[in-house]
């Protein structure tokens, strides 16, 4: 059962253009490492899809990003190389038991990312 969508585009150079301290309370500090090692305009490309992830799942939730840390949520790669979200405290408890499934693409200029939650109701149901 389908109980949420969301959809985000972002511009590419708008992560170019992030202070460090922004970067910082935009991003885990495990995605922040991630975008280290990479070229820098694969950085922003990066950081691009990953703040789109962000945005689609707070669209998913129905909530947006509002009273949302961006730091509780975050985008690990699997085994196979596919994106999945994790989550922490509030997200945690919002998202509940359902699972979050994550597609994100670049093309520049922009990035998108796509979230459907799957299962019913959140942690209170």
């Amino acid at each position: 059962m389908v109980s949420g969508i969301g959809v985000d585009v972002v511009n590419i150079q708008r992560m170019e253009r992030l202070s460090e301290h922004v970067k910082s309370r935009m991003f885990h500090p495990r995605e922040l490492e991630e975008a280290k090692m990479m070229a820098e305009g694969v950085q922003a490309e990066f950081l691009a899809g990953r703040f789109a992830a962000k945005e689609a799942l707070g669209k998913a939730l129905g909530t947006g990003l509002a009273h949302i840390s961006l730091q509780d949520i975050w985008v690990e790669r699997a085994a196979s190389g596919k994106p999945e979200l994790r989550f922490k405290g509030n997200v945690q408890a919002l998202v509940g038991k359902r699972t979050a499934m994550l597609s994100i693409s670049h093309d520049n200029p922009v990035a998108i990312a796509m979230v459907v939650l799957l299962g019913a109701g959140d942690a209170t149901n």
